[in-house]
């Protein structure tokens, strides 16, 4: 009858470590400042990186800062779509899309609302399902490439 209490034992103190290793390992993966990019574009972001791996012809930039900043520099390419001014763009980023594109959506960087307004916007009110938040906004791309988009 021993053996059978042992066995238990045994499988109980394996679960426990199991369970001991397993906490502190998804609390740091949850708390890292660098998460994972799979992370970023389940919550609709995407890495310059990532949509730079993206053949060109795939992609339509879309930028939601207002008129007068897109007009002092923006992406090569992209269309101004501020939800401010909405109804008066909207018809120019309808003329450009194609249901194939993926959408990138971008304002000025990390602590910028905007993008995520109007990507949030593109889906819900036109229907657009491959939309993605730059990750860094134009602040990443200029970053990346100061010389473009001025």
């Amino acid at each position: 009858m021993s053996r059978p209490a042992s066995r238990n034992s045994g499988i109980s103190t394996a679960c426990l470590l199991v369970l001991v290793a397993l906490v502190p390992a998804l609390m740091s993966a949850w708390l890292h400042p660098r998460k994972p990019e799979w992370d970023r574009q389940h919550r609709g972001e995407v890495s310059l990186a990532t949509v730079a791996a993206w053949p060109k012809r795939e992609v339509l930039w879309i930028d939601a800062r207002a008129p007068e900043i897109f007009e002092k520099g923006h992406i090569p390419d992209a269309r101004n779509l501020a939800s401010a001014v909405w109804d008066s763009q909207v018809e120019a980023v309808l003329q450009v899309w194609k249901p194939e594109l993926r959408v990138v959506v971008y304002c000025d960087g990390h602590g910028c609302g905007a993008s995520r307004e109007v990507a949030a916007r593109l889906k819900s009110e036109l229907g657009f399902t491959t939309v993605y938040v730059l990750n860094g906004g134009w602040d990443a791309w200029r970053m990346q490439y100061p010389e473009a988009g001025q």
